[in-house]
């Protein structure tokens, strides 16, 4: 029996639209809604499930902040409904390892990273790990004449680290705080002031993204591969590079800025779900070996060695301690969101 999503709206002066909850996929896709419109949700890791959503409006500007277990979220386009206002939904993204697809392109976002799409036209949005989001959402009909432009630049990570983007992570992780403190706007005129504001940034901001052909995203393309099969024995760098028609040299050259070779990539996020499991108390019942056959470790004799050689701790100590943080390797990916890099196109 599904537990029921919790929600409630808060008294009108703490300007709180909803917080909801949910520990299973179907109730999630309800949850996360407001954020995302409908979709379809299907839990990727084992154990324990878990959605949540803290979401405030601001004029017809939707500011939430959503958080939750590995999922892949899908809007297929029996969704969609005939005559349905589109929105162009704009991410912050903040903890886990995420990929976003749209249009025939595919981005991979790390913390820190920017990425747009529209919820008139189908998407995915795949979380990896457990994961941490500011999602705006935008009529798309507000943004005028940008309206097209922007919808063309889905799918396209940009990191917040640097330049003038700086200032729309700075304006979402506030929005952000606002939502979390239940202080979004105080009146009706102000909030009507702040959607304009938001609406004005992030055309300001967005539409100079350089755009992407399919072509241009090869390597977003193969750790978004990687990371959906991790649980095939069969992956290697060799099937990898068959997978998407290219040679293995040629793989290790738009891999290259990662400092380290795929199948040592492969094999560092193997460990980090097989650390991420035996830290799991729902999966107690399960023996290390098994957790790492389902992550496509076949060789599981050096386990303890392997874990403690990466984390500093064996299997046995992870699971003693209930120790589920750790730093994650870079993506191997180019400067986010500044046009494709001649040297890594054919």
């Amino acid at each position: 029996m599904h537990t029921p999503a919790r929600t409630h709206s808060d008294p009108p002066a703490r300007h709180l639209v909803a917080v909801a909850d949910a520990d299973d996929g179907d109730r999630s896709a309800e949850v996360l809604a407001p954020a995302f419109a409908s979709v379809r949700v299907r839990p990727l890791a084992d154990g324990t499930f878990h959605s949540s959503l803290r979401s405030a409006v601001a004029g017809e500007v939707r500011v939430s902040v959503v958080s939750g277990s590995p999922c892949v979220l899908t809007r297929d386009a029996d969704l969609i409904r005939p005559g349905e206002p589109g929105f162009l939904t704009v991410v912050l993204h903040r903890a886990g390892r995420a990929g976003v697809a749209q249009d025939g392109r595919q981005c991979l976002l790390e913390p820190g990273d920017l990425v747009n799409y529209v919820t008139s036209r189908p998407y995915e949005v795949t979380f990896w790990e457990p994961y941490e989001a500011v999602v705006v959402t935008v009529p798309v009909a507000a943004l005028g004449s940008h309206a097209d432009t922007l919808a063309g630049r889905t799918a396209v990570a940009v990191g917040t680290d640097r330049g003038p983007r700086d200032v729309v992570g700075a304006l979402f992780e506030g929005l952000a705080a606002k939502v979390e403190g239940c202080t979004l706007g105080a009146g009706s005129r102000s909030k009507e002031y702040l959607a304009d504001a938001i609406t004005s940034l992030v055309i300001a901001e967005l539409v100079d993204i350089a755009p992407q052909s399919a072509g241009d995203d090869l390597a977003d393309r193969v750790l978004a591969h990687c990371l959906s099969s991790l649980s095939d024995p069969g992956l290697t760098v060799e099937s990898v590079a068959r997978a998407h028609g290219v040679s293995v040299r040629y793989l290790h050259k738009v891999l290259a800025p990662t400092g380290s070779t795929l199948s040592a990539w492969i094999r560092r996020q193997r460990l980090e779900r097989v650390r991420r499991d035996l830290a799991d108390e729902s999966l107690a019942g399960r023996t290390a070996s098994a957790i790492a056959a389902r992550w496509g470790m076949s060789d599981t004799g050096h386990l303890s060695r392997a874990l403690k050689a990466e984390f500093g701790m064996t299997a046995h100590e992870i699971r003693r301690s209930g120790a589920r943080e750790s730093t994650p390797p870079p993506l191997p990916r180019r400067t986010r969101g500044d046009g494709p890099d001649p040297a890594s196109t054919r």
